[in-house]
This record gives C-alpha cells, sequence and structure tokens, in this order.
C-alpha cells in the first residue's frame, strides 16, 4: 500500500494517509490540521502506541521508539513517503512481530528518522475508543468525540450513519449560529447608519441572499437583536419575571408544584451541552497559550427558562488548570459562568404546507409557563371524570400491608380513615400491620394493639392481623413479612401509616392491578401541615372529604411518590418481570 501510494500519487498530493476500514474520518477537520502544518518536512503523525500491557517489552522496541497505532489512521507527508518507500520490500524481509502498524512505524524509524508523534494532544484527536464492538454506540455528547479528528473503531453500518448524521447537525448548528450572528450585525449596523426597521423588516429585501422559500430571519428581529448581557431581557412587569431555580444534587424551585426533585434528564442533557460549549470555548486557544482547562465537576448552579426568548445558566465550575509550557503547573480553580442560550423562532411544520411562525403565541399576554403551571394546578378538576367508574366493579380482596413503629397519634388517623371508607361500606379489604416495638414510646405499642382490638369488636367479620416484630425497624423487611403471609394471587397494597385514600382509590386498584402484566404506582400529593395554613378543620378531621384544595399553596405531587407510600401488586410480581401502570 505504502509503494503503491508512492510509485502512483507521490507528486500529486503533500499528505497521505493509511486507515483502517472501521475508521470515521472528519475531513474538515484533518484538513484544518494538516494546514497548520509544513508538508515540506518529514512527519508521522497519529497516535503513539508502545504496546498493550501484555505486549509492552515483547515488540524489540527501544526506549525512545515508538509506532503510529493503525486504526485511527496514520499520515505520511510527501516526504517521509519518498524515504520509505524505497525500503518497504527490506523492512518486510526483517519483521520482528505480526502487527503491520508496529512494523511500518519500525521501517519509517529506521529509513526516514522519525517517530509517531509524541504529543498528548495526538490520543485526543485520533480517538481510539477501548469498548470495542460497543463504541460509540452510547450518548455521542462527549468532549473526546467532539475534540477528534478520527474515531475508531465503528464495527456497524448502522453507526457510522449515527455518527455523521451527528456530526453533520453540529455543522448546521455551528453554520445557524454564524448566520444569527451575521443577521444581528447586519441589523445593528443598518440600525445605526439610520435606516428604519421596517425598511429592512420585509421578505422582500433579502441582505443575505437566501432563496425565496426560506423564511427571512428578520421577521424575527426583535427576538433576534437580543442584546449580549447578563440582564438581557429586564422585566417591565411582575409576569415578566421568571424565577431562578437550584441545582446541586437535587433541584429546588420555588414555582413548581414539587419544591425538591431529582433533575429530570432532559435538563441534564441540556446542562451537559452547555458544558461541553463553555469548556470548547475556554480551551479555544489553549495550544497557543500552552495551558489545558479541563472540566471535574459542578458544584452548584441556577437556572430559569423563558419560553419567549431562552434558557440562562449561573454555573459554579469546579477546573482543572494544567499549564505545560514554561512553568508547568496544575491547579484546581473555581469559575463562574454566566450562560445564555437564546431561542430561535418556533415554527409549525404540516405536510402539504408551508412552515409558518407561531407569532401569535409570543404575543400571549401570561408567560407560557405560568399557563403551563395553572393548568396543572386544576389537573385534579379537569380529570373527575376519569375517577367516576360504572358497571361492575371487580371483586379482589385488597391486602394492605402496613408498616408501623411507633406513631400512634397517625396510625389512630389512619384507623380511622380505613374505618370510614373499607369497614363500614363493606368493602373487600384486610389489613396486615407489621408491627414493631419502638423503645422511644413503648407506650404506642398497647396503644395500637387496644385500638386494633376495639375495631374488631366493633366489625366482627373484618380482617385485621397483626404481627409483631421485636428487632430493628426495616420498611423493606416489614413488607416482606407482610408478603410471606399471603398467597400467590393476592393483591397487595403496600401503604405507610400517613396515607390518606378514599373509595375510588381502591377502585383504581382493582382497575388498573392486572395479574401477571401490571402494577399500578399512584402519583402521590403530599399536603404541608395544615396548621400553618389556617386549615384547623382539616387538621382536626383528616378525612378525604375536607381534603378540597389541590394545589401549590397547599401541598405538591410527588412524582415517584410511590417509594414513600403505594405500591400494588399480586403476590406472584415478585417473581416475575412486569409493565408498569401509571396513573
Amino acid at each position: 500500500m505504502i509503494k503503491h501510494m508512492h510509485d502512483n500519487y507521490i507528486n500529486a498530493y503533500e499528505w497521505f494517509m493509511r486507515a483502517d476500514d472501521d475508521v470515521y474520518i472528519r475531513p474538515d477537520r484533518l484538513e484544518e490540521l494538516l494546514r497548520s502544518v509544513d508538508s515540506k518536512k518529514m512527519w508521522f503523525i497519529g497516535q503513539t502506541g508502545r504496546g498493550n500491557s501484555e505486549e509492552f517489552g515483547l515488540l524489540s522496541l527501544d526506549s525512545d521508539e515508538n509506532f503510529c497505532m493503525g486504526g485511527p489512521g496514520v499520515i505520511f507527508s510527501r516526504e517521509t513517503l519518498k524515504r520509505v518507500a524505497p525500503f518497504v520490500e527490506d523492512c518486510l524481509r526483517h519483521l520482528y512481530t505480526t502487527h503491520e502498524d508496529v512494523e511500518l512505524g519500525r521501517c519509517v524509524r529506521r529509513f526516514a528518522g522519525v517517530s509517531c508523534t509524541w504529543s498528548y494532544q495526538m490520543q485526543v484527536i485520533f480517538y481510539h475508543n477501548q469498548s470495542g464492538y460497543s463504541a460509540f454506540t452510547g450518548d455521542l455528547k462527549q468532549k473526546e468525540i467532539h475534540q477528534a479528528i478520527t474515531l475508531h473503531p465503528v464495527k456497524h453500518p448502522e453507526h457510522l450513519y449515527r455518527l455523521h448524521k451527528y456530526f453533520k447537525s453540529l455543522k448546521i448548528q455551528s453554520n445557524q449560529h454564524d448566520s444569527l450572528n451575521l443577521e444581528r450585525d447586519l441589523s445593528l449596523s443598518l440600525t445605526m447608519l439610520g435606516y428604519e426597521k421596517h425598511l429592512f423588516n420585509t421578505s422582500s429585501t433579502n441582505y443575505l441572499s437566501a432563496s425565496s422559500e426560506q423564511h427571512s430571519f428578520f421577521s424575527n428581529s426583535d427576538f433576534q437583536e437580543v442584546p449580549m448581557s447578563i440582564s438581557s431581557q429586564p422585566p417591565e412587569n411582575l409576569n415578566d419575571v421568571y424565577e431562578w431555580e437550584f441545582m446541586s444534587s437535587s433541584l429546588y424551585s420555588a414555582k413548581d408544584l414539587n419544591p425538591k426533585r431529582r433533575i429530570g434528564s432532559s435538563l441534564k442533557e441540556g446542562l451537559q451541552d452547555v458544558i461541553v460549549e463553555v469548556m470548547e470555548l475556554i480551551n479555544h486557544f489553549s495550544k497557543q497559550r500552552g495551558r489545558l482547562i479541563e472540566f471535574k465537576e459542578i458544584m452548584y448552579s441556577y437556572w430559569r427558562v423563558n419560553p419567549l426568548h431562552g434558557v440562562e445558566y449561573i454555573l459554579d465550575l469546579l477546573l482543572v488548570y494544567r499549564k505545560y509550557r514554561g512553568h508547568k503547573m496544575t491547579i484546581q480553580v473555581r469559575r463562574h459562568a454566566y450562560v445564555q442560550q437564546i431561542f430561535t423562532a418556533s415554527y409549525i411544520r404540516d405536510s402539504g404546507t408551508d412552515v409558518q411562525e407561531i407569532g401569535q403565541f409570543r404575543r400571549k399576554s401570561i408567560p407560557v409557563h405560568k399557563q403551563i403551571k395553572h393548568a396543572l394546578i386544576n389537573l385534579h378538576r379537569n380529570l373527575k371524570p376519569f375517577f367516576e367508574f360504572s358497571g361492575k366493579k371487580p371483586d379482589e380482596i385488597i391486602h394492605f400491608i402496613l408498616p408501623l413503629s411507633g406513631r400512634y397519634k397517625i396510625f389512630e388517623r389512619f384507623m380511622k380513615s380505613y374505618r370510614e371508607i373499607c369497614l363500614v361500606p363493606k368493602e373487600l379489604t384486610t389489613l396486615h400491620i407489621i408491627l414493631y416495638n419502638n423503645i422511644q414510646s413503648p407506650e404506642d405499642l398497647n396503644k395500637t394493639t387496644k385500638l386494633v382490638k376495639s375495631t374488631q369488636e366493633e366489625f366482627h367479620n373484618c380482617e385485621i392481623l397483626i404481627s409483631f416484630k421485636n428487632e430493628k425497624f426495616s420498611r423493606g423487611r416489614a413488607l416482606q413479612h407482610g408478603v410471606d403471609n399471603l398467597k400467590t394471587q393476592d393483591l397487595m397494597l403496600f401503604v405507610d401509616v400517613d396515607m390518606i385514600f378514599n373509595k375510588e382509590t381502591l377502585e383504581r386498584i382493582r382497575l388498573n392491578t392486572i395479574s401477571n402484566k401490571s402494577v399500578y404506582f399512584p402519583i402521590v400529593f403530599s399536603l404541608y401541615n395544615p396548621k400553618l395554613f389556617g386549615m384547623d378543620i382539616l387538621a382536626e378531621k383528616y378525612s378525604w372529604e375536607s381534603v378540597t384544595l389541590i394545589d401549590d399553596y397547599n401541598g405538591f405531587w410527588r412524582q415517584f411518590g410511590f417509594g414513600i407510600g403505594f405500591l400494588i401488586l399480586f403476590r406472584e410480581h415478585t417473581l416475575k418481570t412486569i409493565q408498569c401502570a401509571w396513573m
């Protein structure tokens, strides 16, 4: 191959590349690299190798010798190829190993007098993924992938197309950003020259020679010309004020129905994109400055989203500063980053119709996020028809499994609710109480037992069972004890003592829990302390009928409330993989 390139193309090209069939190459980035290098000199460029841990010391390489790994690609300058090609046959007669890239590196070293580039940067731009057949199958939004010129190995054709589409999308984003900056500069220049906005805010005037089918960006000039500043959109009234949300290991929000929750996958992905772009911007001139800054972690951050304008971040970043030129050093530093991601116009693409901007949504007097919030707060009223079931109800017995340790006052409230909803209407339910002896409040054990006995005496046909446990309280072990007391086909309800439910809850449990097919995870609404909000009647009665104010002033929805409250499934589901029904 080397001799063939030399004999047929040596005078036609300045650079020659040896590549495997499982490597993806970014030609634009490769051209940018090679144009910065003097092609008249001898170069042997690639990712430096010395052999893996099993082969190290067995490749007949001296301490100062190396080779360019063949997988990510090897680049020769014309001068290097001229020196090596006449001696290829001699190199083939003196092989020390069966590795082609090792012997090629030895041949180049012997007859051209150069080794593979000893540079950390080559390990980054000639990127070899150690995952083998799983390489490039996961998230592509990684700094290694963004920095790479060649990526190896790509073992499946669909992964190659996936990489290609991803890099094309990055190129499109870059071009759109450059176009946006040009539009802003042009609009600002025309304004400073004294032109009225309406003169160049028309689709008939096209300064950037866009095709007639394309939408003119100037139709969004008010939106596009957001000045670059920390306070780009000063609020004019109270509705224009957008609250900041705090992020550390969790997300803390003053405007959401759930004040503390996990950071969602979409926000994590957006934050990761921001970090990648910020670090690329910081390290854009790293090579000229002889330093490299690496991202380590986010200490804390704030973010907010304005549906009309974009997303803003305040990031407290922990970085690693590495200086490799002059006085070398490696230190950790903390820096604040203020980031704005401006939204472009919103469009609807409908089959057979032109793309139309959603201008009417931008002129809403109430911000979009507050409209959504208002709709969520009143969601329980809109969903009321779904909770009104008709026809014959299923007749499965629901077995309540209740772990309990102390907390007599709360248990008293639970029993009052259980009495009104299950015992008086003679619902098909049983209650299995796994009772632990609480050392801190031993009197609760006797009170709980007496309350259960009095209830059993009042309702002779009720099935309320108590299992006493004299060990350290564990909710998981308690639930397992309750499960062990049931039969295979029994319908179980895992419940905490501080939960309130109603008769419709039992109907939904029976309808949504299907043997061998689905379990039921209700979403729980958590109340704040009613006494703090003047709801003394609610604090005393604790019945479902009094809980009429389901909004963010009285409590919040727990997206993962089943972890602390409800879980409904059949006994046999503990041994099988099943589908979850969310309601």
